[in-house]
């Protein structure tokens, strides 16, 4: 097969996740990186030449995009994942977008039922995060007994630039219908993800779900306008899961400032912890029917090569890069994305209702 012909759709307002996808699509030899579209006129342009992307076409419509392509990667609000997606598979293109799959699991639904009308198309959800080679290796353990059973987890994850409250203006991120819930389903998608991929083949799926929400900062600048206006979804979520075999996870996801991403998972055999450094994790091991010594820290251990790669995203986008030459489906398809979009929404419905939900 000749080079794979990408597109990127959505080039960002601020902190926008197309650069990660082109630098990964430019160093695999299988890709021809061709065309960017954004619906913002003048945008693609100056995002090219801010960041040095060369040679590629800078389309005036989505439907020029789509006949220049032959895969695309979806980097837009999340309120047009469906109709972008839809769209491209109607045209026989390829699709990865991004996470979470759409603002709810209605539209998400719209995207499976449609990958579904073509099934010679590949289709995938942007959970780049499995991709770390820190969180491969831990799944490796878990799944080789190690830790043994698994008894509770903590997960935090997310970041700061949006903690300015005068200098970061009111992005669509921070608006109910363009993003769907805020930091619940930004870092939220991505954790209940984790969780399920490290952990579902020995403790099941998630059985019990409950969620709490807030909106710190209530009102940004407007952005091209005078004034401020609401923000209304959340910039912080604390919640937490329950799985099958009863093992019980807390989860930080947080827009207004986190120390870094960690995660802790506690067994009946030791401990495993991510700690931000994709090739390193933490791990205290122990007899299983003892218990932790008072003298003992976990140790830092390096990451096997066989688990490295560049990025998380270049594993993601190799590997979607691989299907599409391939014929191969993924595991983070149209499906997997609506499977965390209905926990995302039981979620919200937890924090609407005040009450724990069992699924």
């Amino acid at each position: 097969m000749e080079k794979v012909k990408v597109g990127i759709v959505g080039t960002g307002y601020t902190i926008g996740i197309a650069l990660p996808h082109v630098m990964a699509y430019k160093d695999n030899p299988n890709v021809e990186m061709v065309a960017l579209y954004d619906e913002v006129k003048g945008k693609a342009k100056k995002w090219a030449k801010d960041n040095k992307i060369e040679d590629v076409i800078i389309c005036e419509s989505y439907d020029e995009l789509l006949e220049s392509v032959d895969a695309i990667s979806i980097c837009t609000p999340n309120n047009t994942h469906a109709e972008l997606s839809l769209k491209a598979l109607e045209n026989g293109v390829h699709v990865l977008c991004e996470k979470p799959i759409s603002t709810d699991s209605v539209e998400a639904k719209k995207m499976v039922e449609a990958a579904e009308k073509y099934p010679e198309l590949v289709n995938m959800t942007g959970f780049c995060y499995r991709g770390i080679p820190a969180i491969k290796y831990m799944k490796s353990i878990i799944d080789e007994g190690k830790i043994g059973k698994i008894y509770a987890c903590n997960h935090q994850l997310g970041g700061g630039r949006i903690a300015g409250k005068e200098n970061v203006m009111l992005e669509w991120r921070m608006r109910k219908e363009t993003s769907g819930t805020g930091a619940l389903a930004d870092f939220g998608s991505h954790m209940l993800d984790l969780t399920d991929y490290l952990l579902s083949d020995t403790e099941g799926k998630i059985s019990e779900v409950t969620s709490l929400i807030n909106t710190c900062i209530k009102e940004r600048n407007v952005i091209g306008g005078k004034g401020k206006a609401p923000v209304t979804n959340d910039d912080t979520a604390a919640f937490a899961v329950k799985l099958k075999e009863g093992a019980v996870s807390t989860f930080l996801s947080s827009r207004v400032g986190l120390s870094a991403h960690n995660w802790e998972i506690i067994g009946e055999g030791g401990i495993l912890i991510y700690f931000g450094d994709d090739n390193k994790i933490k791990m205290l091991l122990k007899d299983k029917d003892e218990s932790f010594a008072f003298d003992k820290s976990p140790e830092i251990i390096d990451v096997p090569e066989e688990f490295k790669v560049k990025s998380r995203f270049h594993e993601q986008n190799d590997e979607f890069i691989s299907n599409v030459m391939s014929g191969q489906k993924s595991k983070r398809d149209f499906k997997r994305g609506l499977y965390i979009q209905e926990l995302l929404d039981t979620l919200a419905e937890s924090t609407e209702t005040g009450n724990a939900i069992k699924l």
